[in-house]
């Protein structure tokens, strides 16, 4: 797979919709160089799409089979925006926007959304980060296993927990003189699928669908 931000030749197979930022870039590009080589546009448009946060980021679930002729969408959504089950929080949102759930299905923590805006049949992908607050706790997951440091994750999971938590781990890549993409790429792919299990879930999905 590849992960693009602007398109210029290549013609992408899915749009992801997200309201982070350039980490959850760097971790899905160099999660999608493990996953069936160059065939597979993923894109990711920073400056395009609004930085719509939470649920209201699949509001352009609406627009997006018009304006791009995409029908494939990944939307990446932090753990700590729900409270209780998302698969019910999510359909309860994309229905009170006038969008029709078709069906749900699990994979692993992430789901597959088949749904329909108008005449257009959409697939969903939703991953959820961390999964319980956000990404920040699988990179935490993955210098565990790569680097033998243990991060601790315990607290009250506010704004300052999660400010603590990107500190402790900007320390340990300083200390040990690596940066996000070096360590993912030094990690080998079963490392990767432990610490990011719900992203490497639906790639996974994703390779089965055009084989």
């Amino acid at each position: 797979m590849k992960l693009v931000e602007e398109l210029r030749e290549f013609k992408p197979n899915y749009i992801i919709i997200s309201g982070d930022g350039r980490n959850e870039f760097k971790i899905l590009k160099e999660l999608c160089r493990e996953f069936n080589g160059q065939n597979k546009i993923l894109w990711f448009p920073f400056t395009i799409l609004s930085r719509k946060t939470g649920l209201k980021a699949l509001d352009s679930v609406k627009t997006i089979p018009s304006l791009y002729a995409l029908n494939s969408i990944i939307y990446i959504v932090d753990g700590d925006v729900f409270e209780g089950a998302a698969d019910i929080q999510i359909k309860k949102y994309l229905q009170s926007i006038g969008i029709e759930v078709v069906d749900i299905n699990p994979i692993q923590e992430a789901l597959l959304i088949q749904c329909r805006f108008g005449n257009h049949d959409i697939i969903l992908y939703c991953i959820i980060s961390g999964p319980e607050t956000f990404i920040e706790e699988e990179i935490a997951k993955l210098i565990e296993l790569k680097l033998g440091v243990k991060i601790d994750l315990s607290g009250n999971r506010d704004r300052s927990w999660k400010e603590n938590v990107r500190y402790k781990i900007k320390q340990v890549r300083k200390e040990n003189q690596i940066n996000l993409e070096q360590l993912m790429r030094s990690a080998g792919r079963n490392n990767l699928e432990r610490a990011f299990p719900n992203i490497c879930a639906v790639f996974r999905k994703i390779e089965e669908d055009f084989n």
